[in-house]
Order: C-alpha cells, then structure tokens, then sequence
C-alpha cells in the first residue's frame, strides 16, 4: 500500500507483480503468489477497483492496463494484494483486496479458528475485516482498531479447530481514503521471515510492502504491531500484545 509517491505508483506496481513469480511463501511451500490478484485505488476519498482477477498477474493484459491506468490518475492511495491460496477456490470472491464502505482491506494469513464468528459464506479474511471495523469510530480509530486485534487475537487462541489450529497470520493492511493502517501479527516464530511487514518513507509519502520491493531506506514492524500513518505525521508504531 501507498500513500502519496505517485511518481513511484508504477515502479511499485511493476515491482509488486514480479512477486506472484518469486514472492516468499511458508517454509515448504512453491515460490510465488499466482492465485489472484487485485489493485484499489482511492479518487477522491473513494475507493475502486483499478483490476481484480482470479488469475496469476502475469496471465493476460489486465494487470497492463491497470497500471496504465494508475498511471493516468495518480491516486493518493493505493493498495494492492497478491493471494497464495491456503483454503478456498480461486474465485472473484475470495480474491483481495476487500472494501467495505470507505474502507479497504488486504490480508495475508490462514485463521482457522470457530473463535472468529463468519457470518454467511464469509471466509475467514472476510469475517476478520468486518469484525475489525465493528463499531469503528470517527475518531481515534487506531485506538479502536488496536483494541480490537487485541480482542480478535484472544477469541482466535481460546478457541482451535478440529485439528487444533488457531491462526497463522493476521498481518493486514487498511485505508479508510485518509489514512493508512499496517498490522503484523503472526503466531508462529518459526513463520517471521514470510509474515513481514516495511514499511519506507520519502518525502512524497509512504509506501508498505511484505517485501522490501523497491529500493528506499525500510523499516521493519516488530510483530503484535499496528502503525498508522496520516497525512503531514510520521509513521506511529502502536503495540497490540
């Protein structure tokens, strides 16, 4: 996800596709994110999706066209979201990123656990989304959201699955058109090196990645972490242990 550095937008977005080749992936499991792809882009506080597909970003002209056209409108923010499928068919409808309202929403991670209530055909990414923003304020939304992982994370481990799993990840990324969220959170150690989280920041804006994509100065969030970025701040770093 970007915030501002529009000149960086298509550098970025070429730089991302290259990860469905050679991204990293849980230990065992093949290079790469080739299960779906989607681009959001924000005009005018509004969000809308620039290129959505169930398929590699490599198969096919879309993702071509998506950046042509990020290209023509400069967006102030913009999220992309790469899948490696861990459950779930290959469909439109489990392809992120999610939008909700204003808010957009890109998560990388399996939560298996009944503790997270689903609602309907809801998969798991889907149901974490909206209990997120349950009740979202107006203000001080990185307190509500805070708070919440807190209390999402506890009904995750309190309660496991038939195999006894609760959750790999609930790393993610949010913008609500103003302001721009990052979470790292995972479960297992030995899973840090695939559930990462940078983020870089320039003078035309910021810019967060699982990878480190492009070449500016990184920093990694520690895990069981949110930051937040608005508009003329820097980057605020809350922990959510």
């Amino acid at each position: 996800m970007s915030y501002g550095m529009e000149e960086h937008q298509k550098a970025l977005l070429i730089a991302f596709r290259q990860l469905s080749q050679t991204g990293i992936v849980p230990p065992g499991a093949k290079p790469g994110h080739r299960d779906g792809w989607g681009i959001i882009a924000y005009d005018h506080d509004t969000p809308r999706y620039l290129g959505r597909r169930p398929t590699s970003p490599l198969d096919g002209p879309e993702y071509d066209a998506t950046i042509e056209a990020v290209s023509n409108m400069r967006p102030q923010i913009l999220l992309g979201h790469l899948r490696k499928a861990s459950c779930g068919e290959n469909s439109i409808e489990n392809t992120q990123p999610f939008l909700r309202s204003q808010w957009s929403f890109a998560h990388n991670g399996t939560i298996w656990s009944p503790g997270l209530i689903r609602l309907g055909a809801e998969n798991d990414s889907a149901a974490y989304f909206r209990t997120l923003l349950d009740g979202v304020p107006s203000s001080n939304i990185e307190g509500h959201l805070a708070s919440t992982l807190k209390k999402i994370r506890g009904d995750i481990v309190s309660c496991t699955d038939t195999p006894g799993r609760n959750y790999s990840s609930l790393t993610c990324l949010l913008s609500d058109g103003s302001s721009v969220y990052a979470v790292r959170d995972f479960s297992k150690e030995s899973d840090s090196d695939y559930y990462t989280m940078y983020y870089g920041v320039l003078q035309t804006g910021v810019v967060f990645c699982q990878e480190k994509i492009i070449d500016i100065s990184w920093q990694e969030l520690p895990n069981k972490t949110l930051a937040t970025f608005h508009p003329r701040e820097n980057v605020k770093i809350i922990s959510c242990a």
